[in-house]
C-alpha cells in the first residue's frame, strides 16, 4: 500500500505540474505559427544558402589576402568614425525631436527620410550638396578641402544613411518615457544639462545601445551611397561590401568569405543589444557580496551584537524615542543623535495662486517650524499646491513667499530644487540605475558638494533613517518600505527648510508607514522644518500636524488648528474622514434642549448648550450641523421587521430615526455601516460583525437608528461640502 500511495502520489504530482504548465501556455492560432515559419525560412534560408557555398577551409586564406585586408581596416575605421559621429550628431537630434514644438511632426518624418530612401538616390543627393559642382563645392574647394571620391566621404555616406536608425530608436523611447524621474531630479537641485547626462540618457541606455548598434550595422553593409558619392578606391573608398560586389564574378571564394565576415558582425552587434548587461552586473554584485538575508550586514561603525527591531520586509526599524511612560507616539520622540547635520531652520509659508485651468485658487499660510495636513476629496487641488510650492508649477496669478523671500512671484522666479523646497511624492521614485548612496548623495552633488562630501552627508542620512545597510544596492532592489526611507533620507539630505509630503506612505503597508510617520516626526522635529503634509490618512493627521486645511474644488472650505478640526469637523469631507456624522438642517427648540430639524421634517434632540457663546447666539430657523460620533448610534430592526422599540429601551436614547442601509464595510471585529436618512444625509456607525450578520444588514434593508441625545453636539453650519 506504501509503494501504491507513493506512485500514486508521485502521478499525481506529475498531473499537477502538467495542468499547471498547461494552463500557463498560451496557445497561438496554427495560421500565425504557420506563416512565422515560413518568414522564419525566408530569412534563414538564404544564410544557409550561402553557408553551403563558403570553403570553411580556405577561410583564413581568403582573408588574409591583401584585398581582403584592406577593405575589412578600412570598413572597420569608416565604420566606428560613423557610429561615433551619429551618436554625436543623433543623440542631441533625436532628444528635441522628443519634445513637443511647431513643426515636430514634419521635422520627425524629414530626419528619418534616409531610411527610406534608395542607397543610390542618397549618394546622389551627397555629391549634388558636397561634390566639386555641388551646392557647396566651390565653397569647400576655396578652402581646399575636397569631400567626393576620399575616405571622408565614405564616413559621409555612412553617416548619412545610418544615422536615423539611431535617431527613430531613440526619439522613440524618449517620448514614451517616465519623466517622474527627471522631475524628481529637479527637485533635487538638478539643472537641465544633469538631468539629461545622469537621468535621462542614463535611463534611455538600451533604446540608446539598440540604435547604436542598428547604425553600427547599416554602415558595416553600405553600398549604394558609398559607390555613387565616394567611388571606388581601394584602399581608400573600396569598402567591403564593395570589395564583394566587385570580386563575386573574378573572386567569388574572396566575396563569400567576405559575406561572412559581415554576417558575423553584424550578428554580433545587433545580438549584443539584446542581452541584459544590468541583470548580468546585478547576478555579478549578488555573488560578490552573496543573496540578501544570507550575509548580515551593518552600518559602519555599528555593533553587529546589538538587538534592533526589524520591519515586516526585513529592514530594522529606526530608533524611536520615548519618553518615560513609554509612548510610542511620533510627537513624543525626542530628536535622534544621527550622525546627519541639522538642517537649517523651517521659514515661513505663504501660498497665494489661482489657476484657472486646474481650477484651484488657495491662500495658505504655514508659520516656521509647523507642519499643516492639507485634506481633500481626489481632484480638490492638493497636488497642485504641493507642485506650485516646490517650484514645478507656476504661482499664476500670485505668489510663493518663504519667509521674507518670493520664490515665485511678478518679479522672479526660483526654479525647483534652488528654494530650500524638498518634495517627497507618494512614489518613492529612487533613481534605478543608481545605487541607494548614490541615489541620496544625488542632491548634495547638484548643490556643488564635492563627490566625497556629499557620499559622506548620504551615509549620515541612510544611517539617520535605519538604511545604511542598503548603500550599496540599486533603486530598484528595494521593497516598498525601504525605497520611502530611501526617499526621505535623499529629500533631506538637499537640507531642506521646508518639506512637502505628497501622500508618501499611500502605497506602502501598514508597518512601513507607521515606521515612515515617527521618521518623519522626528526628523522634522529635529530640524524644525515646515511641513506640508498631503494626506487621506486621519492618523498622520493626528499624529503629525498642527493644523489642517481642507481644500474642497480648488477652495479651503475649513482650516485651522489639527484638535479642533478633528474633532469638531464642518465638513462633510472631514467628518468621513474621521467617522464623524456631520448632519445639517435649521434650529429649533431651546438652548437647555436644542433641536435639529432636518430636510425631511426628522427632529434630532442634542445636548444642552452649556457655553455662554453657544447660548447667545441660539436663534430659531437658524442653520446649524449636528455632530456625532459613530459609537453613538444604535440599529436596530424596523417596525416592519420586527416589534417596535419599547419604552425601556428608548428610555435613555431621545432620537429614534428611519433609515435605509447604504454601505457595509470592514474586515476586522468592528464594521462600518453607512445609513441613509429620509432626507438623503448619511448617518454613520460601528457595529460588531455579530451584530451585523445577526440584524442582516445589507444594502437596501430598512433599519431604525437610536442616538442618545447627550452624545449629539451643535455646531453652526458651514458651508457645505463634497
Amino acid at each position: 500500500m506504501t509503494r501504491l500511495g507513493t506512485a500514486s502520489g508521485t502521478r499525481t504530482a506529475w498531473g499537477s505540474a502538467t495542468a499547471r504548465s498547461r494552463a500557463a501556455r498560451t496557445r497561438l492560432p496554427a495560421t500565425v505559427v504557420l506563416l512565422a515559419l515560413i518568414g522564419a525560412c525566408a530569412t534563414l534560408l538564404p544564410l544557409v544558402g550561402l553557408g553551403t557555398r563558403v570553403d570553411w577551409a580556405q577561410l583564413p586564406t581568403l582573408l588574409g589576402s591583401q584585398s581582403a585586408r584592406l577593405a575589412l581596416g578600412l570598413s572597420l575605421r569608416t565604420c566606428v568614425l560613423a557610429t561615433l559621429v551619429s551618436v554625436l550628431l543623433g543623440v542631441p537630434l533625436a532628444v528635441v525631436l522628443a519634445h513637443e514644438w511647431p513643426g515636430v511632426r514634419v521635422a520627425r518624418v524629414l530626419a528619418v527620410l534616409p531610411m527610406s530612401m534608395p542607397p543610390v538616390v542618397a549618394g546622389t543627393a551627397l555629391l549634388a550638396t558636397l561634390g566639386k559642382r555641388g551646392l557647396l563645392g566651390p565653397l569647400l574647394g576655396g578652402l581646399g578641402i575636397q569631400v567626393s571620391f576620399t575616405t571622408t566621404a565614405v564616413v559621409i555616406a555612412q553617416v548619412f544613411v545610418s544615422m536615423p536608425y539611431l535617431v527613430v530608436t531613440l526619439e522613440a523611447a524618449l517620448r514614451s518615457r517616465d519623466t517622474r524621474p527627471e522631475t524628481i531630479a529637479r527637485t533635487l537641485g538638478a539643472g537641465p544639462t544633469t538631468v539629461l547626462t545622469r537621468i535621462t540618457l542614463p535611463l534611455a541606455a538600451p533604446a540608446l545601445a539598440r540604435g547604436t548598434a542598428l547604425a553600427l550595422g547599416r554602415s558595416l553593409g553600405e553600398f549604394g551611397a558609398t559607390i555613387a558619392f565616394a567611388g571606388s578606391r581601394e584602399g581608400v573608398t573600396r569598402t567591403v561590401p564593395l570589395v564583394i560586389y566587385l570580386e563575386r564574378e573574378s573572386d567569388a571564394p574572396t566575396a563569400l568569405a567576405l559575406a561572412v565576415v559581415l554576417i558575423a558582425a553584424s550578428f554580433l552587434v545587433v545580438g549584443a543589444t539584446g542581452v541584459r548587461w544590468d541583470m548580468l552586473g546585478r547576478r555579478l554584485r549578488q555573488r560578490l557580496q552573496g543573496p540578501p538575508g544570507t550575509t548580515p550586514s551593518h552600518p559602519q561603525g555599528a555593533d553587529p551584537t546589538s538587538t534592533a527591531a526589524h520591519l515586516p520586509d526585513g529592514t530594522p526599524a529606526a530608533p524611536r524615542a520615548g519618553n518615560a511612560t513609554g509612548s510610542d507616539s511620533p510627537r513624543a520622540s525626542a530628536p535622534s543623535a544621527s550622525a546627519a547635520a541639522a538642517s537649517p531652520r523651517g521659514r515661513a509659508v505663504h501660498v497665494h495662486f489661482t489657476s484657472a485651468a486646474r481650477q484651484v485658487a488657495v491662500d495658505l499660510h504655514i508659520p516656521a517650524g509647523r507642519t499643516l495636513a492639507l485634506i481633500g476629496p481626489n481632484g480638490s487641488g492638493k497636488s497642485t499646491v504641493c507642485e506650485v510650492l516646490a517650484g514645478l508649477l507656476d504661482a499664476t496669478g500670485g505668489e510663493v513667499r518663504l519667509g521674507e523671500q518670493v520664490v515665485d512671484g511678478p518679479d522672479g522666479f526660483v526654479p525647483a530644487g534652488r528654494r530650500g523646497v524638498a518634495l517627497l511624492a507618494q512614489a518613492p521614485g529612487l533613481f534605478p540605475h543608481l545605487s541607494v548612496l548614490d541615489n541620496v548623495a544625488f542632491g548634495p552633488r547638484c548643490q556643488g558638494a564635492s563627490r566625497a562630501a556629499a557620499r559622506e552627508l548620504a551615509a549620515a542620512e541612510l544611517a539617520a533613517v535605519s538604511a545604511a545597510h542598503l548603500a550599496a544596492r540599486r533603486g530598484d532592489e528595494l521593497s516598498g518600505g525601504q525605497a520611502a526611507r530611501v526617499a526621505l533620507a535623499r529629500a533631506l539630505a538637499t537640507r531642506p527648510a521646508v518639506l512637502v509630503l505628497d501622500e508618501p506612505t499611500a502605497a506602502i503597508d501598514v508597518a512601513a508607514r507607521q515606521e515612515l510617520r515617527c521618521l518623519v516626526a522626528r526628523r522634522a522635529a529635529q530640524s524644525a522644518l515646515t511641513v506640508l503634509l498631503v494626506t487621506h490618512d486621519v492618523a498622520e493627521v493626528a499624529a503629525l500636524a498642527d493644523d489642517v486645511a481642507v481644500l474642497d474644488r480648488g477652495r479651503v472650505v475649513e482650516s485651522g488648528p489639527a484638535a479642533r478640526v478633528l474633532a469638531a469637523p464642518a465638513t462633510a469631507f472631514t467628518a468621513r474622514l474621521t467617522g464623524t456624522t456631520l448632519l445639517r438642517g435649521t434650529l429649533t427648540g431651546t438652548p437647555d434642549q436644542p433641536v435639529l430639524r432636518l430636510g425631511d421634517g426628522t427632529e434630532v434632540v442634542a445636548a444642552p448648550l452649556e457655553e455662554a457663546a453657544d447660548r447667545a447666539g441660539f436663534h430659531l430657523d437658524r442653520s446649524a450641523a449636528a455632530l456625532l460620533p459613530p459609537e453613538a448610534v444604535a440599529v436596530y430592526p424596523s417596525p416592519a421587521d420586527g416589534p417596535e422599540i419599547s419604552r425601556a429601551t428608548a428610555g435613555s436614547p431621545r432620537n429614534t430615526l428611519r433609515a435605509t442601509v447604504r454601505e457595509v464595510s470592514g474586515n476586522g471585529g468592528l464594521m462600518a455601516v453607512v445609513l441613509e436618512l429620509g432626507d438623503g444625509q448619511l448617518l454613520r456607525g460601528l457595529l460588531t460583525a455579530a451584530a451585523v450578520a445577526e440584524l442582516g444588514l445589507r444594502p437596501g434593508r430598512q433599519v431604525t437608528a437610536v442616538i442618545k441625545a447627550a452624545q449629539v453636539r451643535l455646531v453652526p453650519a458651514a458651508p457645505a461640502a463634497t
